[in-house]
């Protein structure tokens, strides 16, 4: 099959949805299919010496990365999107929230198309009515929607009534052979050196990062924060206003490469996540199959299907920094628990969240689809 993913961004350029992408582009690549990426240029690729357009291969997987002229609502102005997304496809994924792929898709006209919805527009509430008749049209004329977990049509309004009647639920997974459990010999000093607890993801509000730095303050804990985002600097300095630079470690933005080593060596994981933005968790999936155990919050949407309070790890309260503080001392102090909770993590992994399982599944409903049309 010829399969076109229409995309916001993609790797290396960071995002929890852009790793999902390729994914399951480089999967089916794998598998013998043919598979176009167009994406916008994002931050890894701006700059006076990147070419613009630019066209390259990785992995298997031809990627199209488009000039952007700036970003409007968090969407990139990309002109060149709606050309290139006329590639003559078999099966049409569309990321969303992405309104300007969603134009593309309308106009490609399309029976084989799959929305796959990983979260409504979330901020931008002058967009958000602009744009939800035209998701619901183009939910109307597509072959089939997926989501990550079932919870989360309870918060995909953007699908409306055709495209939930049309959902698939394909649970996110990763690779069980890259992330594995075991201390690494030499693991990175941010999580060395005593009971260390891990966060993973982007650097914005609904991470629930307030939270976090409130559990910590006052305590002995210790923990290191990977990723980067608008809130780093707000971070930087209430870091250092609570005193708490000796036991948190701000480490920016690492690579696929080094990033199993981080789960590796620390001892547990924490998601504080305060809204249902917070759709699914691939950093939690990621944890467990390192074997570590998981802090996550008790939210309405996919994260509560990922985590088993009591089984693979501690759930609390979102927004409670006293029932985090306490799930973290209590993992920070209990080697034993630890080891019970991940082993169980790593075998649900195995059996619900890898990423084989999760691109087959993809490439059945591709095959479905294109017969279907046939």
């Amino acid at each position: 099959m010829r399969i076109l993913h229409l995309s916001k961004f993609y790797p290396p350029d960071p995002g929890g949805l852009e790793h999902i992408v390729a994914s399951l582009a480089e999967g089916a690549a794998e598998r013998g299919h043919e598979v176009r990426v167009v994406c916008a240029q994002g931050s890894s690729w701006r700059g006076s010496d990147a070419p613009s357009p630019s066209f390259s291969e990785r992995r298997g997987v031809a990627v199209a990365r488009l000039r952007t002229h700036g970003v409007v609502w968090s969407q990139p102005v990309t002109p060149g999107y709606l050309r290139a997304a006329r590639w003559p496809a078999d099966v049409v994924y569309l990321h969303r929230p992405h309104p300007l792929a969603d134009l593309a898709a309308l106009l490609i006209r399309t029976k084989a198309l799959v929305i796959f919805h990983h979260s409504d527009i979330q901020r931008q509430r002058s967009l958000r009515m602009v744009y939800r008749p035209l998701a619901h049209l183009v939910a109307r004329r597509a072959g089939a929607a997926v989501v990550g977990a079932q919870a989360n049509l309870s918060h995909a309004d953007d699908l409306g009534a055709h495209g939930r009647a049309k959902a698939h639920v394909i649970p996110f997974g990763v690779d069980e052979t890259r992330f594995v459990p075991g201390k690494p010999p030499d693991p990175p000093q941010a999580v060395a050196g005593g009971p260390t607890g891990l966060f993973v993801g982007r650097l914005v509000s609904y991470k629930g990062l307030d939270v976090l730095l409130e559990a910590v303050s006052g305590t002995q804990l210790r923990l290191a924060i990977v990723g980067d985002g608008p809130l780093r600097p707000k971070l930087d300095s209430e870091i250092e206003q609570r005193g708490l630079g000796g036991q948190i470690t701000l480490v920016g933005e690492v690579s696929e490469q080094d990033l199993p080593a981080y789960y590796r060596g620390a001892d547990y994981f924490v998601l504080p996540s305060t809204t249902p933005a917070e759709m699914f968790g691939v950093a939690m999936v990621e944890a467990m199959a390192c074997g570590k155990p998981v802090i996550s919050t008790a939210l309405s949407s996919g994260v509560r299907e990922v985590n088993v309070d009591g089984v693979t790890g501690l759930v609390v309260l979102p927004g409670d920094h006293d029932g985090l503080r306490t799930a973290m001392a209590r993992l920070a102090g209990d080697g034993d628990l630890r080891s019970r909770l991940g082993s169980a993590g790593r075998r649900r992994v195995e059996d619900r969240f890898t990423l084989r399982g999760m691109v087959v599944a993809h490439l059945e409903l591709c095959a479905e689809l294109t017969t279907c049309r046939d």
